[in-house]
């Protein structure tokens, strides 16, 4: 099978503030009870799925979607192109643990998922909370997500629980966890705060009132992450029982105090952020930008788009300035350009042709802050070829003047790609490297999983992280759910390793449910965890002489290699005692074949001095 990816396109795309004065609204919801995970009553884990469940945000979304993915196809017909293979430099992520998450389902699964420092696990699907030991795979809670949150007290025969999310806080050592409670005027957000760094203990459990404005409104699609101080929700309000085109009312930021939550404070202080618009019209799925490593804050970023669009080059950068206690509420945004246009993504295709899987819309599905950059990623139509891609981009200065300087398809003629989600893996050369996962389906091939790395520069080969053993069909009609998103986050006990959930087609035309850690091959050089601004390597390309500036905190002996982009030794350069302070590394580069590089130094303990990339012209 051929790999193809649209050639990375490097430009400035400009941008522009737009000053937004967002509604604030400070409230309090208290604490509805306590439950201990471990000791809650659900023997039988009963569940009743309607298979006839309605579409992310409503039921007439449909409509919409399938006139704008229509018109998406006539516009970017499927082909099978014949091209020559890419090489590539970027080495594969390998695969160290997986197993099936969870053998129960929902319709989709709606699987996501948390692990701490412990390797304790938490998958929620639709609706499950499972906890697994992470380095053997075996699970050792299951219980249904009503039955977790009966606390709250929407025990009624008309209320339900989906649309779970979990995160683990690494410097809290502790989860939170969100579900939503059916729709219209019996819809409720559910958050649950962990007392301690078991899930299987003790939960302080919230709600919140999805028609808060008494506007007949709901809450739906939550997505989540946290800052130092802080935990957010956002989501859409859909009106009641109303069409797709006067459903939508606007999307809504929760900010919540997580300590308090954490503490299970009796008043839980928070604050709902709506009216944000944009051309006098709501701007749709506020998506949060999670940590890449270091914890952020106090303000929080979110990125959205034109997701229901044809074809559009449009993002919004929004940001949350500081600390409910701070008063501030001066929400900003940038309006800013992709340098290459996203739109529509067409249905999955399957080797059961009387059946495709629902790619939804192409909203942003992941993001991540590291250092100066913001890296996110949304399905699209692919262009060249009419398949469903993942848009991947970067957006550096995002504090000041915030640009999208990168932007590229990562894309298979032969397969399909769905609900793409990322992960930091390091950063040792001045370049922020990223592992891309995504669910995937084929005429030839059933859905699986699969992740490509991304070294800062290029795309590793996909690695089918989970192969499919059969087609999903569950639902009369021919388009099938697929789930609304998938899980990834960071190992937090070794930097360069990321955990991951998501779906997998089973021989009986189910969804499967599987986890997996992989971890990056580039570890063969130690990365730094944090940039360090007192190395330069200059001019870079070069194609002869090359400077490097480093500075010591004492002095000693120092040794120079070479090495290529996988990690491994091209060439040993120098070992010699350097001073104190700031030194200057220079030599000839002459004699190297053309690529990319890294120059190491190491000390004469083996400690790294630093790590730091170049390109041979």
């Amino acid at each position: 099978m051929r790999r193809y990816l649209l050639s990375g396109i490097l430009l400035l795309a400009g941008s522009s503030v737009y000053a937004q004065n967002a509604n604030v609204t400070r409230h309090t919801a208290k604490l509805e009870g306590t439950v201990v995970l471990a000791d809650v009553d659900d023997k039988y884990t009963a569940q009743v799925y309607n298979v006839e469940a309605p579409e992310t945000d409503g039921d007439a979304e449909k409509v919409k979607l399938r006139k704008a993915k229509e018109k998406s196809a006539l516009l970017f017909p499927r082909k099978q192109r014949n091209l020559q293979k890419k090489t590539t430099a970027a080495p594969s992520p390998v695969v160290t643990i997986d197993f099936v998450a969870d053998s129960m389902t929902g319709i989709p699964p709606d699987n996501y998922m948390a692990i701490s420092k412990q390797d304790k696990a938490v998958s929620v699907v639709n609706s499950i909370i499972s906890v697994i030991d992470g380095k053997t795979g075996q699970m050792t809670s299951r219980k249904g997500l009503k039955a977790y949150s009966i606390a709250v007290g929407l025990n009624g025969f008309d209320d339900r629980r989906y649309d779970p999310k979990i995160i683990y806080d690494p410097e809290a050592d502790r989860y939170i966890s969100v579900m939503l409670n059916s729709r219209d005027a019996l819809n409720y957000i559910v958050v649950a705060f962990s007392q301690t760094n078991d899930p299987e203990g003790a939960w302080n459990f919230y709600k919140f009132y999805g028609n808060y404005k008494s506007d007949t409104t709901w809450f739906d699609y939550p997505t989540i992450a946290f800052t130092k101080d802080e935990f957010f929700l956002s989501g859409n309000k859909i009106k009641f029982a109303a069409s797709w085109e006067l459903g939508f009312s606007e999307s809504v930021i929760y900010q919540i105090d997580k300590k308090s939550g954490y503490n299970g404070d009796t008043a839980l202080t928070y604050q709902i952020w709506d009216g944000i618009t944009y051309g006098g019209k709501a701007i749709r799925n506020l998506f949060p930008v999670k940590a890449g490593w270091d914890m952020t804050g106090p303000e929080q970023y979110f990125l959205s788009n034109r997701n229901f669009d044809v074809q559009n080059d449009t993002m919004f950068l929004m940001k949350i300035p500081d600390v409910i206690s701070s008063g501030n509420t001066n929400l900003t945004m940038e309006v800013i350009q992709t340098p290459v246009k996203y739109g529509m993504p067409p249905n999955g295709r399957q080797p059961d042709t009387s059946a495709t899987l629902a790619t939804n819309d192409a909203r942003v599905l992941g993001a991540m802050l590291v250092y100066d950059e913001i890296q996110f990623v949304s399905t699209s139509v692919h262009p060249g070829n009419g398949s469903s891609a993942i848009l991947h981009g970067i957006i550096k200065d995002y504090e000041t003047t915030p640009n999208i300087t990168y932007a590229d398809f990562i894309t298979i003629d032969t397969l399909d790609f769905g609900y793409p989600n990322i992960s930091f893996v390091g950063n040792g050369w001045g370049l922020n490297q990223a592992l891309i996962s995504f669910n995937y389906t084929g005429p030839n091939d059933f859905p699986g999983m699969g992740a490509v790395l991304f070294d800062g520069s290029q795309y590793s080969d996909m690695v089918r992280i989970k192969e499919g053993t059969g087609s999903i069909k569950i639902l009369p009609q021919k388009a099938q759910r697929w789930g609304d998103y998938t899980g990834s986050q960071v190992d937090w006990n070794a930097l360069g390793a990321v955990w991951v959930e998501g779906i997998f087609g089973r021989s009986d035309n189910q969804y499967g449910n599987w986890m997996a850690r992989l971890s990056s091959p580039l570890l063969n050089v130690k990365e730094q965890s944090k940039p360090n601004n007192n190395i330069k390597v200059y001019p870079n390309p070069a194609s002869n002489i090359i400077d490097m500036d480093f500075v010591l905190d004492e002095a000693g002996i120092v040794k120079f290699s070479v090495l290529d982009i996988q990690g491994r030794v091209v060439d040993n350069i120098l070992e010699q005692k350097c001073k104190k302070g700031k030194n200057i590394l220079r030599f000839n580069i002459g004699t190297l074949p053309a690529g990319t590089y890294i120059l190491k130094a190491v000390d004469t303990k083996g400690g790294d001095v630093m790590a730091q990339r170049f390109v041979k012209q």
